[in-house]
């Protein structure tokens, strides 16, 4: 395989050919990223690197039972490198959306079962909640699940570590111009200055699920979309949620 046709089949992996067009702003909030998520990625690399050593000891020595052990811990940090290698790639390039006729319940349906694992081994309940007979959604639907798994991880990495719920809600607005998409956690109430942080890329307190891209990614998506993505606007005194507004005639920034 070439280098073009890697590239070719890494764009086609991540979600289509990017634009060739990429914003000076972005490249420096990619950059700004890197810097801050730098301290993270070095630890996933640490753990993976000692989880190898034993792997490999193990192998040497036939004692399964520490490959096994090792393996448990590597697979979910190779995921997560995985995944922040994959989600800077979608942050720093603008990938043109694809608008067609969506349902909202079905993209709600797919995001709940690719995030089903990853709920069910902490401990957390999903609840979903849809509004009988939403208007359809002309958007991009590939783009807007992925846009509500980040913020499913999010509402996760807010329980911080405990049992919960999470509930998946999709309404029409009060005038019925929009769709309004939300995600609400039941951990404790983040404050003002912890929601603006969420809006950039930065590692979080405690053990985080995600790789400190989700929000500002699901932010990105809705913003592309003409809609508009707000955190804790409601007078609630505990828990979370997220806001993502999508106008029902779209309009794109691509």
């Amino acid at each position: 395989m070439t280098t073009q046709e890697s590239k070719q089949a890494s764009d086609n992996a991540i979600g289509g050919r990017p634009s060739d067009d990429i914003c000076p702003e972005r490249l420096a909030e990619s950059g700004r990223a890197v810097e801050n998520l730098a301290h993270m990625v070095k630890n996933i690399i640490q753990v993976l690197s000692g989880c190898g050593e034993i792997i490999d000891l193990g192998l040497e020595t036939g004692q399964v039972d520490r490959v096994r052990q090792a393996w448990q811990l590597y697979k979910p940090n190779f995921k997560r490198l995985k995944k922040f290698q994959v989600d800077l790639i979608k942050f720093t390039k603008n990938y043109p959306l694809e608008l067609q006729p969506c349902d909202v319940g079905d993209i709600f349906a797919a995001a709940v079962k690719e995030a089903e694992a990853m709920l069910s081994a902490r401990s957390v309940e999903i609840v979903s909640k849809t509004q009988h007979n939403l208007p359809t959604l002309v958007a991009d639907g590939e783009k807007l699940r992925e846009a509500i798994v980040n913020v499913l991880i999010a509402a996760v990495d807010n329980l911080q570590g405990q049992a919960g719920q999470v509930t998946l809600d999709a309404r029409t607005d009060a005038v019925g111009e929009a769709i309004v998409v939300s995600v609400s956690d039941s951990g404790p109430r983040l404050d003002e200055a912890a929601c603006r942080m969420l809006l950039s890329p930065g590692e979080r307190p405690g053990t985080m699920l995600g790789v400190g891209l989700e929000v500002p990614l699901a932010q990105q998506v809705i913003e592309d979309h003409g809609g508009s993505l707000a955190i804790n606007t409601n007078a609630a005194k505990v828990g979370n949620t997220v806001d993502m507004t999508l106008n029902l005639k779209a309009t794109s920034k691509n």
